[in-house]
């Protein structure tokens, strides 16, 4: 029997069976080299389809804020031109020759001797 164990059991002849020492690390390398290249790509066009989606959404809020820079320039242009009136009417209100002839014009004031005749405004038919 031991002649016999030994026939199946052959140390020579499960060498024989096992892949090389160089066969397989070299699949084996070859399938992780896979798998990371695999997921860099992954990783790059994750990244890439982030910055893309954050460059959009960036976009429109930039352009709803000039929209609204141009609503507020316009808007600057009305009460900048609202103030040079109301710095003129101060300038005006400040001259006492002025306010006797607004205060004669708006009130019906007038000066000592003058008498003051109230002219109907015309109506306007558009017929």
């Amino acid at each position: 029997m031991k002649a016999e164990a030994r026939k199946l059991y052959n140390p020579q002849r499960e060498e024989m069976n096992k892949p090389s020492r160089n066969q397989f690390p070299q699949t084996h390398k070859r399938k992780t080299i896979r798998i990371h290249r695999i997921t860099l790509m992954i990783l790059y066009l994750s990244l890439i389809i982030g910055s893309v989606m954050y460059m959009f959404s960036q976009n429109k809020i930039v352009s709803a804020k000039q929209r609204e820079l141009s609503k507020l320039q316009v808007e600057q242009k009305k009460l900048t031109k609202t103030e040079k009136d109301l710095n003129r009417q101060v300038r005006l209100l400040n001259d006492p020759d002025y306010i006797g002839n607004y205060a004669r014009g708006e009130y019906m004031f007038s000066k000592k001797g003058e008498t003051i005749i109230i002219v109907p405004k015309p109506k306007e038919d558009n017929n």
